[in-house]
């Protein structure tokens, strides 16, 4: 091939045709515009230190920081409304519910730390899908697995408006303190506890099945829920126990010591059903699974424990009084009524038409009330300083003196001046208070040391009564009496209306009540005589005797032995003593159903109808419409009266 050749094959010339195709296109070129691809937009990265140090530091601050701005607002007013409500439990003239304020205490540090450890977890998902993440500002997302992440991240709702609506009128009225409050808390917050308990779980019920219904038409694509039947089964029992309680005064609530078993139960055989359902088979030939409502199910059992905690109080005095009674007992130190005695003048109060309440808090001294020809309350106080002499005993008499505030509810409270090495002793202040005889008024008597005494005392409905260390003891009284003490014997005579008493330390003794009588001690004596109505007495360790029982009788002793006799018999009886032996003194005439056992003891009777097979006994007197059970692991002896 020559060079010429070789020339022309490796540079072609360009014919006509081709040339005024490569100007065409040179000009379409010129006028097509040329895209440059968008820069990635690039987001701060969020700190997972920063974030967990912004939560300690303030809680919500953390989930602000990493753009959560519901969640860090939530923590932030969650917080908030719990100190508001703690300060006005605790402020409030009524009586402390010593549960409710532990709970909400303890509900500060568990909100702290669960923000702080929510935080730390927002900010892994954070890092892990940094370009799928954008909890406000509604971007779209790349996909339905990024949807499905982006809901468990920022939980959009409804819930959030409905906190700040009720949480700030919550905040408004905690700040305000309205009467009308007070009185809705003291008479109707068991109700409206229940009615919320009830809706909550009626709600979660309806919602799952909800769900699980569009899940099963192909309209949601979502897991079943294992506890979510159980919770909701939970929350609505308690909600009904508790409501039937307030309705009726019953104590359906204590079968939750007795039942709460049954939530395992519950559990398993949801769980077994969901198991079997979800290996089913769609149409599609998926499966759908289940999983663990963990936190759900522990959220109702917590809900359901606090409630019965701070509703049912009253029937572990001896434990709540020792809190109650004792907050600041570490902190005081009681004198004693010895040493130097300084007699303060008399204070006048004078009392309104209005008036109706009048309470009492002092720290250490004996209080006695009574009704005297006064037309005005009059108020006696005897200070006595004990470990000081001379001029430095009469200082501190001088600090100490009582204070009065008057209006419909007459507060009266000691102010005492601490001394000794510690600073912390507390001199004595015994009061002497007189009422005036033609007028009645509600008490409200507490003391955290000393005895409290009420002699022809008549009040309007009730009397509360509450001492740390002293002795109760009422005579001649008018009203509905409600009292306890941690160490102290209890003694109670003609009262008219009904009688709650407690003491965890004491004998108690109570004669010619009226009304219903229901005491109770863990360790000491018990003797009730000539009640007009129901009685309830109960002792751990310490002999119970009962005469003249007209209507129910519930009497029992864990260690003692118990002494029953009347002559009448119109209602239920329930004996029963673990260790001790029982005699009951029954009459020939009325009509009730004995049934009896004794685990280890003997059982004898000479009251014709009664039966004894072996470590039973049974019969029928009369028409048998009342009946008595008896139960004991000791002697029993059943007589005729």
């Amino acid at each position: 091939m020559s060079s010429g050749q070789q020339e022309h094959e490796d540079y072609p010339v360009r014919d006509e045709q081709n040339e005024a195709e490569l100007q065409e296109s040179e000009a379409g070129d010129e006028m097509k515009p040329v895209k440059i691809p968008p820069r990635p937009k690039r987001r701060p990265r969020k700190r997972k230190f920063v974030a967990g140090l912004l939560a300690a530091v303030l809680p919500g601050a953390g989930h602000l920081y990493l753009g959560l701005l519901r969640k860090g607002i939530t923590f932030i007013f969650l917080l908030l409304l719990d100190i508001m409500a703690l300060l006005y439990f605790s402020s409030i003239g009524m009586q402390i519910n010593v549960p409710l304020l532990i709970l909400l205490a303890l509900l500060i540090p568990v909100m702290y730390f669960y923000n702080v450890f929510d935080a730390l977890q927002a900010a892994d998902r954070i890092l892990r899908f940094p370009e799928e993440h954008d909890p406000e500002d509604g971007e779209d997302i790349k996909s339905a697995a990024s949807a499905r992440r982006r809901v468990r991240i920022t939980e959009p709702g409804i819930s959030f408006g409905v906190m700040l609506l009720a949480g700030g009128v919550l905040l408004f009225l905690f700040r305000q303190k309205p009467p009308w409050l007070q009185a809705f808390i003291e008479n109707s917050a068991g109700a409206a506890a229940a009615v919320l308990l009830i809706g909550l779980g009626v709600l979660m019920g309806i919602r799952e099945v909800a769900k699980n219904m569009m899940a099963r038409a192909g309209k949601e694509r979502r897991s079943r829920r294992i506890g979510r039947y159980t919770a909701s089964a939970t929350l609505a029992a308690v909600g009904t126990l508790l409501f039937l309680d307030w309705s009726y005064g019953t104590d359906d609530m204590m079968l939750l010591l007795k039942w709460w078993p049954v939530i395992p139960v519950l559990w398993g055989i949801e769980y077994l059903l969901i198991y079997l359902f979800s290996r089913r088979s769609k149409p599609g030939g998926t499966v759908r699974r289940a999983r663990m409502d963990l936190r759900g199910l522990i959220s109702a059992i917590v809900l359901a424990a606090c409630v019965f905690i701070v509703t049912e109080q009253e029937h572990y005095l001896h434990l709540w009084n020792r809190v109650s009674l004792n907050l600041t007992a570490a902190a005081v130190d009681y004198g004693e009524a010895e040493g130097h005695q300084f007699e303060k003048p008399p204070l006048v109060v004078p009392v309104e038409l209005n008036t109706s309440k009048v309470s009492i808090d002092a720290i250490n001294g004996d209080i006695l009330i009574h009704r005297a020809a006064v037309e005005d309350i009059e108020i006696k106080a005897t200070v006595w300083v004990d470990q000081l002499d001379g001029v430095l005993a009469e200082a501190i008499a001088d600090q100490s003196f009582v204070e009065v505030s008057e209006g419909t509810t007459i507060k009266i409270t000691p102010q005492s001046k601490a001394y000794g090495e510690s600073g912390k002793r507390q001199p004595r202040i015994n009061l002497d208070i007189s009422l005036p005889e033609d007028r009645r008024f509600d008490l409200n008597v507490r003391t955290m040391n000393g005895g409290i005494t009420l002699q022809n005392v008549e009040a309007i409905a009730d009397i509360s009564l509450e001492t740390g260390n002293g002795e109760l003891i009422l005579h001649r009284i008018f009203g509905n009496v409600k009292g306890k003490t941690l160490n102290g014997a209890v003694r109670a005579r003609n009262v008219l209306g009904d009688v709650e008493l407690g003491t965890s330390g004491g004998d108690m003794s109570a004669w010619e009540v009226s009304g219903a009588m229901k005491l109770s001690t863990a360790v000491g004596n018990i003797k009730a005589y000539d009640s007009g109505d129901a009685v309830d007495v109960s002792t751990k360790n310490g002999n119970v005797e009962v005469a003249g029982a007209r209507a129910k009788l519930h009497a029992e002793s864990l260690n003692g032995r118990i002494h029953v006799r009347s002559a009448d018999f119109g209602g239920d009886w329930e004996v029963y003593s673990a260790v001790g032996d029982i005699e009951l003194f029954l009459p020939l005439t009325g009509n009730y159903t004995v049934e009896g056992s004794s685990g280890y003891g003997d059982i004898t009777t000479d009251l014709p109808g009664l039966v004894i097979d072996k470590k039973l006994i049974s019969g029928q007197i009369g028409t048998g419409e009342f009946k008595l059970r008896v139960d004991g692991n000791s002697n029993l002896n059943v007589s005729k009266y």
